[in-house]
């Protein structure tokens, strides 16, 4: 935590007013406004991954509009909801800035909520300001054992967040790896992991975390002189990260990175060098990423798994299903300007705000109540009334008192894999598996150019099926399958089931799936 001096030079501004901030009192109000601050300032990608991470502030926001607003009981009715986004570069002292202006606006009652900035620095370093000033705040895009231990062993108490912290992720992933050994041949286990990382609190907490656990486990680990700079990552990933990867005979890699990972994985298609598994961190999880900006295929892509899922939804089911795939698209079309599909976290993300909106509800504008009603309750979510749209019941969500103040989500996975679909899969824990297997190993590289669209290792009558049933669907039809369409011509016609008639009987070379 390289800027964590700069949050101490501030600390000394921020007493003065953090300390006097209290409850809003009833007063006269026309509508409850939100503040938060966006590095829409930054270079980059990071504009347009916030913007895509934090796009459940809008939704939520036009959620409750869509109903009259917000239900505020010191007023006793529904109050229209704003917000108020300040924009920063992304730097330590003008995201602590803008969160210090915030901070006064609450206690000026210019505003009556906080939403949380982006990153998990970034929130390291504001965390301590919203603990003093006794204002709560829900994490979204938050990742980092600092954290966790603060919460968990009651340092900060202010502080909640959506996704599993890094020593939570490693045992799930740890769990993953062991029951893939238990399933495969001796010549196929996972005995040896090389580890690629960020030199920032995500990637080596993640790595430290994940490393650490596979140890405990008996497997070989690489992870020394690995790491590269965030602000500056690798164009060529060749050396040390390959060669050494390579040298070392590694089974599976892990990148504990962003975005930026995409350029590893490009290099070893490029190169065909094909590791057993590759496991990978935020942005890759992302299908507009994945999909749109880096232009990968769903065959290439199919078997990397991803660690930060904790908590993942499965959207191979209602009310999920036609969240992500009707109204998602609808609205990150209006609020980003183009439609995506959610990622694995995408609909906690909601769920999270969306309990702070329903404490709200309950208690008022009361931020010590607040805070109570995050730590202890058990909240019924709708996720923006979609449940009942789709004659579902509430999702009962409840943040873990001293497990570090993360999600319980009755419905949720933890680790996701790319099966060649256009979301991820839910693989681990079992019983919320959204697939019925687990690609280990990883098929060729060159078996992405083969229509295998289950991606099972076979092209065989369930390819067939597949591509026969929505026969003459486009985008504007409900039957469209964008898998199914093999030539990306934008209609499923006679060349795409010629296609994977010719290879029918086509067995992969090497790679294959472990069932539960």
């Amino acid at each position: 935590m390289r800027e964590k001096v700069v949050a101490a030079i501030v600390l000394s501004m921020l007493v003065i007013v953090v300390l006097s901030v209290q409850p809003a009192r009833a007063h006269p109000l026309e509508k409850i406004i939100v503040g938060f601050s966006m590095p829409l300032n930054a270079g980059g990608p990071i504009p347009l991954t916030a913007m895509m991470h934090h796009l459940y502030y809008f939704m939520l926001i036009d959620d409750y509009n869509a109903t009259g607003g917000l239900y505020v009981p010191e007023y006793g009715k529904k109050l229209p909801v704003d917000y108020l986004m300040l924009v920063d570069d992304y730097t330590a002292e003008k995201t602590i800035a803008n969160y210090l202006i915030l901070l006064e606006m609450l206690q000026r009652g210019e505003i009556q909520l906080i939403f949380a900035p982006w990153s998990t620095a970034r929130n390291v370093e504001v965390i301590p300001f919203f603990e003093a000033a006794h204002v709560p705040l829900v994490g979204l895009t938050v990742g980092s054992n600092t954290i966790h231990n603060n919460l968990k062993n009651d340092v900060w108490n202010w502080f909640f967040v959506t996704l599993g912290q890094p020593c939570e992720d490693a045992e799930e992933l740890v769990e993953v790896i062991q029951h893939i050994n238990t399933k495969v041949n001796p010549s196929l286990r996972i005995d040896k992991v090389g580890f690629g990382y960020r030199d920032d609190e995500h990637g080596v907490e993640h790595m430290e975390a994940i490393r650490d656990k596979l140890l405990e486990a008996g497997i070989t680990v690489i992870w020394e002189d690995l790491d590269y700079d965030s602000e500056n990552p690798p164009t060529d990933w060749t050396d040390p990260w390959i060669n050494t990867f390579v040298n070392e005979d590694v089974d599976v890699v892990i990148m504990c990175g962003y975005a930026e990972v995409a350029g590893f994985i490009r290099q070893c298609i490029d190169k065909d060098i094909n590791f057993k598994g590759i496991v990978v961190g935020p942005a890759l999880e992302t299908p507009f990423f994945v999909y749109q900006v880096f232009g990968f295929t769903y065959g290439e892509f199919a078997g990397i798994m991803y660690y930060n899922g904790f908590p993942a939804n499965s959207y191979d089911k209602e009310p999920y299903w036609s969240w992500a795939r009707v109204k998602h698209p609808q609205v990150s079309t209006k609020h980003v300007g183009f439609p995506f599909l959610p990622f694995p976290a995408s609909a906690d993300f909601y769920m999270g705000v969306e309990a702070l909106f329903q404490a709200v509800e309950n208690v008022g504008l009361n931020y010590t109540a607040i805070r109570d009603a995050l730590e202890f309750w058990t909240f019924n979510l709708t996720l923006g009334g979609w449940t009942t749209s789709v004659g579902k019941p509430p999702i009962s969500y409840k943040f873990r008192q001293s497990e570090g103040k993360g999600p319980i989500v009755g419905d949720h996975g933890t680790i996701t894999q790319w099966q060649g679909e256009v979301m991820m899969d839910v693989i681990w824990p079992p019983q919320q598996a959204s697939t019925d297997w687990i690609i280990y190993p990883k098929f060729p590289w060159s078996w992405a150019q083969i229509p295998d669209l289950i991606r099972d290792g076979a092209v065989e009558i369930g390819d067939v099926a597949r591509v026969s049933y929505p026969y003459g669907a486009d985008p504007t039809d409900p039957r469209w399958d964008p898998v199914a369409d093999v030539n990306g011509d934008g209609v499923i016609e006679i060349a795409d089931v010629a296609e994977v008639c010719w290879y029918f009987g086509t067995i992969a070379p090497s790679g294959g799936v472990v069932s539960y």
